[in-house]
Formats: structure tokens, C-alpha cells, sequence
């Protein structure tokens, strides 16, 4: 269970499906496989400091119960909600994805397989903005469901979808590795010509810019690397629910390092069979061209978002392996929703727990044995960002919110680094109090190496000014999500304090179960 938790939640889906659209159109250049490796590399160092972390205080609520310990309360709250806003956005996202990943372009190849005009106009139907918008909003309610529902119809869903997961990817790479070239540009002609041809793509981007540099650029491999870190951050997810993994430390090593290396494994065989069938040049100029990139406003393009199903649909030349292999991308999509809907709710329980935030958001339902509250509130939350997704082209590429979730998360490791010798009380009664590698406390290396991978990332993203873009306003709107979380903690704090609480006196010892 806890294998199958850790690679959904990291999405094998959409780590190949941003790779493959960013990856050679923004970073040409780049090498693909060695930025995958890179990521894994730095999210594996993450994890293993988050390890230590859940080892110590082995309770539930992202890193929360973490630093409010050895952190200022404002600060440590502040950390909190800034990371928790930030996943709630890519659980937005990702309802998202399911419409333009999954849904549109699975449409829009059945339209062109059967000749059938009415499922190419429901394509064209679900991406305007009101129904790609109800879509999402349907995903997201559902998902709140199955959590508010308990954990084990949580988990037991996971696995369901996992299956469906992985018997898509199965079939896609299959449908890759066995076709050629050759036949894709055939079947992709066909269909979107002659308004858009293999080579009129290919002549119209690198007439408009787009440039493949030949040889090898770190640079350009460090930021596509961005979009495969994006999903692996969903390897050190389980912190959310940390106290209710009954397997403990062991089941989360096992179960963090595998999505991250699993996942990895399948991003690279994704990457190179994609390049090999469709084409990395082509890869590069149809993303440039359909990303807008292309100041010619006559450069050919799909008609819609040209994501791997599309094009792996086309390839495929087949309605039952189109279905087959779209629904399979939106299972992995789907995996991400609960699981990031769970952390945000989870660290709503908690500050509950310590005062600093309403009371009634560590309501449990006693037929369930679930947050309903803080479920229901995290719905809201992101269906308010899935509006805002929609309908305000200035979050429609916001990738900004993983530089706020990574910042969060590498102030908490530094913090773990210290943490031995500043809290000696409650780490000498943790299983890893005796555990010591280059005769420092383990939690010290561990910590101190996520801290590293977490500063790498955080500069990489902010040098990126495609996926993250944290220039201007944009780099307002990070700092105004730290700043909202420090005005709630005190206007928080004024509230108990006129009730007679001192909420400081709650970070003094370790969290309550």
C-alpha cells in the first residue's frame, strides 16, 4: 500500500507528459534523461532529510509539527501555510490536467479515428473555459468525497487507479517502441493537414526561433530538469500523514525512495521513446509553436494542446488504444488530487490542534474517522484556484507555487539540521537518537542534504523564467503567500488570546496525536 501511495502521488503521467512538452520545446538542447537523473538525485536528498524529520516527530501534518518545535511560532506557522497553499494549487492543477491532458485531446483523436464530427464538437466543447472550468470542479468534489469517506476507501481508490495507471503506460510505450517514425508522420498528416503537417511544423518553428543548438547544454538540462521535479515532490508527501502510516520510518524509506527512482526510471523510457517516435525537433517546434513562442501567428500547430496522448493517440491509429492510453494519463493525474487535497487538510487538523487556527477544522467525522471540515475547506480552496486557472491568464502558467512549497521545505530542513542540538529532549527519544553518519547526528546529514537539494532547486526554479517566471509581480505574489500566513497566525493569536489562550505554550512539546 505504501509503495503503490508513493508512486501515484508522484505521477508517473505527468512527469513524461511535461517532459516531453516542455522538456525540448523552452530548453533545446537540454538532455532530458540526465535532467530526470539530477531531479531524482536532489528530490532523493529531500527525502531523506524529511525521513528524519517524520522519524523524530512521527506525526501528521506536512512540516507543521516539524518546525513549530524548534522554530518561532509565526515563523513556523507561516512555513506551513505557505507550503499548504501551495500543493492545494497543484491539486487545482491537476484537476486541470485531466481536462487538457486527458479528457480534450482523447476527444479530439476519437473525432478523427470514427470521422465522428459530434465527439470532435465535445472536444472543442470541453476546452472552452465554463466546461473545462465544471469539469475540474466535478474532479475536485469527487476526490473531497472519496477522502471524507475514511482512509481505507482512500487507499483502496489509490489502488484502483493505479492499475488503470500503469496499464495505459504500458500500452503507450508499447505503442512507441513498436512504431516508427515514419508511420506517425503519415497518420499525422492525415489528420491535421493540411492545416498542420509534420514539415510545415517543423519549417514554421525554426522559422519563428525555435533552435536545436546540436551537442550538450547544462543550462538548458538544469531547467527542463524543473519539469520532472514538479511530480517527484510527491515522493516526501507521506509527511502529511505521517502519524497514520503503521509501518512507520521503514514503510516510508521504501516507499519514498521507490516513487522517486521508480518514477525516474519511467520519465527516462518515456522521454527517449517519445523523442525516438516523434521526433525531438518536432517535439521542440510544435511545443514552441502552440505555447505561443512563435511571434508568426501562421505557424502551424494542433488544434489543441499537443500533449503526448494526442500525439501518442494519433501514432496509435487505434479508438480502443487511444481510450486505453488517455485514460490511463488521467489515472495518474487523478492519484495527485487526494493525496494533495490530504495535505492540505492534514495541516489544517493540526493547527487546529495547537489553537492557530479555528477549532472546528480538527472535526472528525464519527462515522468516517475524517477531517470533514478541513476536507471541505480545502475543496473550496481549490476550486477557488481552479477558477483562477481557468479564467486569469496570469496564473495559467504559475508554476511559481513549487518555488513556494520548495522554499518552505528547505527552510524546514535547515531547521531539521539543528534540530539534535537544539531540541536534545525530544530528539533523544526518537529511534534514530543513536544513529550518527560522519559522527554527526543522522537527522544532521540528512537534513543538511535536503537543505542542499532544496536551495539547488529554489535558485534553478528562480533562474527559469518559463516555469516559474518569479520576476516582477509574479515574485509579489510568493512573497504575498508567506506574508497571508504570518497575518493569519496573529490575528489568531489576538483571537485566543481574548479567549484567555496562550497558543505559544502548545509549541513546547511534541504534537498531539
Amino acid at each position: 500500500v505504501v509503495v503503490v501511495f508513493y508512486i501515484g502521488v508522484v505521477s508517473i503521467g505527468i512527469g513524461v507528459a511535461g517532459v516531453l512538452r516542455y522538456g525540448p520545446s523552452v530548453y533545446p538542447g537540454g538532455n532530458l534523461p540526465l535532467g530526470i537523473i539530477i531531479a531524482c538525485v536532489a528530490m532523493s536528498m529531500i527525502a531523506f532529510g524529511m525521513l528524519t524529520w517524520t522519524a523524530v516527530i512521527p506525526r501528521s501534518g506536512g512540516i507543521y509539527p516539524f518546525v513549530s518545535r524548534i522554530l518561532p511560532p509565526p515563523i513556523a506557522f507561516m512555513l506551513s501555510w505557505a507550503e499548504s497553499v501551495a500543493w492545494l494549487f497543484f491539486c487545482a492543477l491537476a484537476s486541470y490536467w485531466i481536462m487538457t491532458i486527458g479528457l480534450i485531446p482523447m476527444f479530439t483523436v476519437l473525432g478523427i479515428q470514427t470521422g465522428s464530427s459530434g465527439l470532435s464538437d465535445f472536444a472543442t466543447t470541453l476546452s472552452e473555459p465554463i466546461w473545462t472550468f465544471a469539469g475540474g470542479i466535478i474532479v475536485l468534489i469527487i476526490a473531497g468525497s472519496i477522502l471524507g469517506a475514511g482512509m481505507r476507501r482512500y487507499f483502496l481508490s489509490q489502488k484502483i487507479m493505479i492499475v488503470i495507471a500503469f496499464v495505459g503506460t504500458f500500452v503507450m510505450f508499447a505503442v512507441m517502441l513498436f512504431s516508427s517514425k515514419e508511420t506517425f508522420i503519415a497518420n499525422f498528416d492525415k489528420a491535421f493537414g493540411p492545416d498542420a503537417t509534420y514539415a510545415g511544423v517543423l519549417a514554421s518553428g525554426k522559422a519563428g526561433g525555435w533552435a536545436n543548438p546540436g551537442g550538450f547544454d547544462l543550462g538548458q538540462t538544469l531547467q527542463a530538469s524543473n519539469w520532472a521535479f514538479l511530480p517527484l515532490v510527491g515522493a516526501a508527501f507521506s509527511i502529511a500523514i505521517g502519524g497514520e502510516i503503521k509501518s512507520g520510518v521503514k514503510g516510508q524509506t521504501v516507499g519514498m525512495f521507490s516513487g522517486v527512482w521508480v518514477c525516474g526510471l519511467f520519465f527516462i523510457v518515456g522521454a527517449a521513446l517519445g523523442t525516438n517516435v516523434f521526433g525531438y525537433d518536432f517535439l521542440g517546434t510544435l511545443g514552441f509553436n502552440s505555447l505561443g513562442l512563435n511571434a508568426d501567428a501562421a505557424a502551424q500547430a494542433t488544434p489543441v494542446v499537443p500533449w503526448v496522448t494526442l500525439l501518442a493517440g494519433i501514432l496509435g491509429g487505434s479508438p480502443f488504444l487511444t481510450v486505453i492510453m488517455s485514460v490511463g494519463f488521467i489515472a495518474w493525474i487523478w492519484l495527485w488530487i487526494p493525496a494533495m487535497q490530504s495535505y492540505g487538510e492534514r495541516a489544517m487538523i493540526a493547527w487546529a490542534f495547537d489553537r492557530v487556527a479555528p477549532n472546528k477544522l480538527g472535526t472528525v467525522s464519527d462515522r468516517f474517522h475524517s477531517p470533514i471540515v478541513a476536507i471541505g475547506v480545502a475543496t473550496i480552496i481549490t476550486a477557488i484556484f481552479m477558477y483562477l486557472f481557468v479564467y486569469v491568464s496570469y496564473f495559467g502558467t504559475l508554476v511559481l507555487f513549487l518555488l513556494v512549497g520548495v522554499l518552505a521545505w528547505t527552510v524546514a530542513l535547515a531547521a531539521g539540521a539543528f534540530f539534535p542540538f537544539m531540541r536534545p529532549d525530544i530528539y533523544a527519544k526518537s529511534s534514530i537518537a543513536n544513529k550518527k553518519l560522519f559522527g554527526l547526528p543522522i537527522m544532521t546529514v540528512g537534513c543538511s542534504l535536503g537543505f542542499v537539494a532544496g536551495v539547488g532547486y529554489s535558485i534553478n526554479l528562480f533562474l527559469d523564467e518559463f516555469a516559474a517566471n518569479a520576476r516582477g509581480s509574479r515574485l509579489l505574489v510568493a512573497a504575498g503567500v508567506f506574508v497571508s500566513g504570518l497575518l493569519f497566525f496573529y490575528v489568531m493569536k489576538m483571537y485566543r488570546r481574548s479567549q484567555g489562550v496562550d497558543i505559544n505554550l502548545a509549541f513546547k512539546e511534541i504534537p498531539i496525536e
